[in-house]
C-alpha cells in the first residue's frame, strides 16, 4: 500500500512540475522573446542565439503535459502507465541538447549585449521586479529539466512493484533519458572547453595561436636544437624517425590501461584545457631565463609557456610549446592535508618551473588538479608508446 501511494504522489509531482516548467517556457517567450523581437532590440541572429529552439521546446512540453494530465486524471494504481510516455518523449528531448549547446554561447552574447546595447539593458531593467532570477536564469530551465526527469523516474521505479506492467517500461525510459542527460553535459563541457581555447588563443596578442586545431602531432626535439616542430594533421611524419627519437619523450613504461587511469579508447582528438598556473624559472638551458616569470597553460596534449605582457588585460607572448609527454609535475603537500599543496614543480627538457601558493592566493593549489595533469601525461605517454612501438 505504501509503495502504491508513493507512486501516485510521484506521478502527481511529475505533472505539477511539468506544468510549472511549461508555464516558465511560455513566460520566457511572452515576456522576453516576443517583445525583444517586436521592438527590434536585437539583431535577428542575436535573437536566434539567445532563444534558439524555444518555440519547439514549448510545443514539446505542452504535448508531454497533456499526455501526463490524461493519465494522472484517470489514475489507477494497478493499471496506469507513464513509462511509455517517457519512451516517446526521449528522442524528442534531443532538442534540449542543441539548446544546451546554444545556452553556453548565449551566455557569451548576453555579457556582450549588457555592455554594448543600451536598449537591451533598459529592457532587462524593466523586467527585474517581476523576474528576479533574470533572463539567463530562466533560460537554463530546459537544461535543468532533464536531470529532474531522471530523478523522478528513479523515484517512480523505486515505488513501482516489479510485477507492475509499467516497471520494465519505466526502466527502459530511464535508460534513454539518462543518455540524453549525459549527452547534454558532454556537449556543454565541449562548448565551454572550445570557448576557453578561443579565449586563451586570443590572449597571445603577438602570436598566431590556434588551439582549436586539435589534430596536431609533435616531433621530438633533435639533440642540436631546442625548437619543436608544431605539425598539423596534413603534415607527414616519418614514423621510423619518430620511433628513433621517441625514447626522449616516452620513458620506459610497463603497465596496463588501468595503471594510467584510462580505458581502451584511443587518445582523444579533442584538445582540452586542464589548468593554468603562474610560475618562475628555477632551472633552464638558457641561463638568461633563470628567475623569469612564466605563465603555463596546460592542456591534455600540450603545455604553452608564456611571458606575461599584461596582468590586467591577460595578454601573453608565447615563449615555448612543449608536448605534454615531455613534462613532469611534482607537488609539495601541505602538512596534514590530503587535498591541497603549498607548491609544485613543473619540469621539461628545457627548464624547471616552480609555482608556490602565496598568502595572496584565495587557496592553495588543489591536488586534484595536479592529479588530472599527471593522469593526462601518463595517458599521452602510453598512447605515444603504442604508436611508435
Amino acid at each position: 500500500l505504501f509503495r502504491s501511494s508513493e507512486r501516485t504522489l510521484i506521478a502527481k509531482e511529475l505533472l505539477s512540475s511539468e506544468e510549472t516548467y511549461c508555464d516558465s517556457l511560455i513566460e520566457i517567450n511572452e515576456e522576453f522573446a516576443l517583445p525583444l523581437k517586436e521592438q527590434s532590440i536585437l539583431l535577428p541572429e542575436e535573437h536566434n542565439q539567445l532563444f534558439g529552439s524555444l518555440s519547439s521546446l514549448i510545443a514539446l512540453s505542452e504535448d508531454f503535459r497533456r499526455r501526463l494530465r490524461e493519465r494522472v486524471n484517470f489514475w489507477d494504481e494497478d493499471e496506469t502507465k507513464i513509462g511509455d510516455i517517457f519512451l516517446n518523449l526521449a528522442p524528442l528531448l534531443k532538442l534540449i541538447i542543441s539548446f544546451a549547446v546554444g545556452h553556453t554561447n548565449a551566455n557569451q552574447l548576453f555579457t556582450k549585449l549588457r555592455l554594448t546595447n543600451e536598449k537591451f539593458v533598459s529592457f532587462l531593467s524593466s523586467k527585474e521586479e517581476k523576474h528576479s532570477v533574470g533572463l539567463m536564469g530562466l533560460l537554463i530551465c530546459p537544461i535543468q529539466r532533464v536531470p529532474r526527469y531522471v530523478l523522478l523516474l528513479k523515484e517512480c521505479i523505486k515505488h513501482t512493484d516489479e510485477n507492475h506492467q509499467d516497471f520494465a517500461v519505466l526502466n527502459l525510459a530511464l535508460a534513454e533519458v539518462q543518455k540524453i542527460a549525459t549527452d547534454i553535459n558532454e556537449n556543454i563541457r565541449r562548448v565551454e572547453n572550445e570557448l576557453q581555447l578561443i579565449s586563451i588563443g586570443k590572449s597571445f596578442t603577438q602570436d598566431d595561436v590556434n588551439l582549436l586545431n586539435s589534430n596536431r602531432q609533435f616531433a621530438s626535439r633533435k639533440a642540436k636544437s631546442s625548437s619543436r616542430l608544431f605539425l598539423k594533421e596534413r603534415d607527414k611524419i616519418d614514423s621510423k624517425k619518430l620511433k628513433k627519437t621517441a625514447s626522449f619523450c616516452v620513458p620506459e613504461f610497463c603497465g596496463t590501461n588501468e595503471d594510467v587511469g584510462i580505458g581502451s579508447e584511443n587518445l582523444s582528438d579533442t584538445r582540452k584545457y586542464i589548468w593554468e598556473v603562474a610560475t618562475s624559472v628555477v632551472e633552464a638551458d638558457d641561463a638568461k631565463e633563470l628567475g623569469d616569470s612564466r605563465h603555463l597553460f596546460i592542456f591534455n596534449d600540450l603545455v604553452l609557456v608564456a611571458q606575461t605582457l599584461s596582468n590586467t588585460k591577460k595578454q601573453y607572448k608565447l615563449r615555448r610549446k612543449i608536448p605534454l609527454c615531455q613534462v613532469w609535475i611534482e607537488e609539495k603537500r601541505l602538512d596534514g592535508a590530503d587535498t591541497l599543496c603549498s607548491g609544485l614543480s613543473v619540469g621539461s627538457p628545457f627548464a624547471m618551473y616552480k609555482a608556490v601558493a602565496s598568502d595572496s592566493e584565495s587557496e592553495p593549489i588543489k591536488l586534484r588538479t595536479v592529479e588530472n595533469v599527471q593522469k593526462a601525461i601518463r595517458k599521452q605517454k602510453y598512447f605515444l608508446e603504442k604508436t611508435v612501438s
